[in-house]
């Protein structure tokens, strides 16, 4: 690979995709609700029954000096470099890392992009994924470039979560509807908008009627005919992602990438969830080639 791939941890792919597909990754800090900085032995399991039994937790945007750090030491060898960043709508690291490009592009003289990828987990994961197998593939620095762009005009998210706690305390749901949520069994569908910012677009009541609504949801904003791959993800349970699964291959959809949530959007969402990122189009016929 001639350039290089760099994304962030809150893209939620899994270390062996990682390292497959020689992607950088700068690590999202998190902190306890005592604003002690979390351990890094610790698992994503272990964050998650801790939220169960009530803690909250906190993220902190990569700084300019970090981005500074790494984009450096690539320019300094000489090697050309993308970078995708978490959506400007729900951190401001997308503009530390175009900081950072201004500096190193007046000391070195390497090409280098830096893109707002407007989404988060599943969403940020798929415009990754297809970001460092294109690279991985040969493609070229400008091919990349235009294939990101395009993930990013038409990634989409959805999914819901089994606890709305999480919800209210970042304000997008009520109180009142964070606590009948339980009783009355209801759940939020969440989507991310134009602006790369989480929002309810609907809420449904029992989950498997919110399972249903989201294959429905994701047939109404997608013209893809199923064939390139989506990325479901979960929490702990996997399994929680069978009727979601099931319901897609009937709509044609047989490529599946399951991606574990991390601790960055867990921390605003919750630890119980399931959801999708997928394509509004098909991938162009330019880039399949490389994605095989």
């Amino acid at each position: 690979m001639a350039f290089k791939i760099i994304s962030d941890s809150s893209c939620d792919l899994d270390m062996r995709t990682i390292e497959e597909l020689d992607i950088e990754v700068l690590k999202i800090k998190s902190t306890d609700d005592k604003g002690e900085d979390l351990k890094e032995e610790m698992t994503n399991k272990e964050i998650y029954q801790e939220m169960r039994d009530g803690k909250f937790f906190k993220t902190s945007q990569i700084t300019y000096y970090e981005y500074l750090q790494k984009f450096e030491d690539l320019a300094s060898q000489g090697t050309n470099f993308i970078c995708i960043t978490l959506s400007s709508g729900m951190s401001g690291t997308f503009q530390n890392a175009c900081m950072a490009k201004k500096e190193i592009e007046e000391k070195y003289p390497v090409k280098i992009e830096v893109i707002d990828s407007l989404a988060a987990s599943v969403g940020f994961g798929q415009i990754t994924y297809f970001a460092g197998l294109a690279a991985k593939n040969g493609a070229s620095f400008e091919e990349v470039v235009s294939l990101v762009k395009f993930l990013v005009k038409n990634t989409k998210h959805i999914f819901t979560v089994f606890d709305l706690k999480y919800l209210y305390e970042g304000g997008r749901v009520s109180r009142t509807k964070a606590r009948i949520s339980s009783v009355l069994n209801i759940f939020p569908i969440l989507e991310v908008d134009g602006d790369g910012k989480i929002y309810v677009s609907e809420i449904i009541r029992g989950k498997n009627k919110s399972y249903r609504r989201m294959v429905e949801i994701i047939s109404e904003n997608s013209m893809s005919d199923g064939s390139d791959r989506v990325f479901p993800v979960y929490a702990d349970d996997k399994d929680i992602l069978n009727p979601l699964i099931s319901k897609l291959e009937k709509e044609n959809y047989h490529k599946f990438l399951p991606l574990e949530i991390g601790q960055t959007i867990a921390a605003h969402v919750g630890p119980d969830i399931c959801g999708l990122g997928y394509l509004a189009e098909n991938i162009p016929e330019e880039f399949k080639k490389y994605l095989d």
